[in-house]
């Protein structure tokens, strides 16, 4: 059984439905989900026989139906594809950011074009197109349909079609921040697996100045120091002396030829230890560059046994 919802006939109903479809909207679960309670909440509120989502695709080339709701039926639907070659003036309008508000769709200089293939065909005599941004790109639009005789959209019916295209915008915002939190922990979850598993030892350093931003266990291992120690000292200091190499030096030989540098590093109780190190230059978003340094210790050689 649906919800029961209170017809929109005045600002206040519009502000305590915009609180109630605020909570049902947007309220946790799937982006699909969220979306398909939005149009028929959207339905249901103002008693609209259609309400449907359509996502922009690249090159902004064609609109596709995300969802439709029909009341009369309570069942929702996808599919339909509105390309711009064939509707440019309606595509310009949407680029406008405007929404289109239409008391006689069949009539309006922006969706007079949709008459034999469309309006006709689903009996729509009346549209509020709101056009939907996220992060000032538009994204798509929410289409808002009456069925049967025109009759010219309230104030109130235009406010609240321009309120749910914004709670539209919101929820593909959380959906993209989600996606991207997720992104950046499996990033991480995978930088952190390479970074701990080789077996080498491994020094992140700014290029510019070769302070010590990052290292793995297998570093703290090497120069037995714990990570909190290695951090923001220079990375010259790790090398014995007579071997050390700032970073300028570091990087124009690895810049020279690209091969193995030996040299010979320093752990916390004095060892001298002879090192290969194998060094890249990264250049990080905003120009930021960074130095990746793979430290392996080279067997020693003894003296033999008497």
């Amino acid at each position: 059984m649906l919800p029961p919802f209170r017809h929109l006939a005045s600002s206040l109903d519009l502000q305590g439905a915009f609180a109630q479809l605020s909570r049902r909207g947007i309220a946790g679960g799937s982006l699909d989900e969220s979306l398909r309670q939005l149009t028929s909440a959207t339905g249901r509120m103002l008693n609209i026989e259609r309400v449907s989502l359509w996502g922009l695709t690249a090159q902004h080339a064609s609109l596709e139906c995300i969802d439709l709701y029909e009341l009369s039926r309570n069942r929702h639907s996808v599919g339909v594809t509105l390309h711009a070659a064939r509707y440019p003036e309606y595509f310009q309008a949407l680029e406008r950011g405007e929404p289109i508000v239409a008391d006689d769709a069949m009539k309006h200089p922006s969706t007079q074009a949709f008459t034999e293939d469309y309006l006709l065909m689903n009996g729509i005599s009346a549209v509020i197109n709101s056009p939907i941004h996220v992060n000032g790109e538009l994204q798509g639009v929410l289409c808002i349909e009456r069925v049967g005789p025109h009759s010219a959209w309230t104030s109130v019916q235009r406010l609240f079609a321009h309120s749910v295209a914004n709670l539209v915008s919101l929820a593909l915002l959380q959906h993209q921040l989600l996606q991207t939190e997720e992104e950046l922990r499996d990033a991480n979850r995978l930088r952190l697996a390479l970074f701990s598993g080789v077996r080498d030892a491994i020094l992140i350093s700014d290029a510019n100045t070769g302070h010590i931003l990052d290292a793995n266990p297998q570093a703290e291992k090497l120069f037995g120091r714990q990570l909190q120690q290695l951090l923001g000292i220079l990375q010259s200091e790790l090398h014995a002396a007579g071997n050390s190499l700032d970073i300028r030096e570091l990087l124009a030989q690895i810049k020279s030829d690209g091969a193995a540098i030996r040299s010979e590093v320093v752990n916390r109780d004095g060892e001298v230890i002879p090192v290969e190190i194998v060094g890249r230059e990264v250049e990080l978003e905003k120009g930021r560059r960074i130095l990746q340094g793979v430290f392996r210790p080279l067997a020693v050689i003894g003296p033999p046994d008497p």
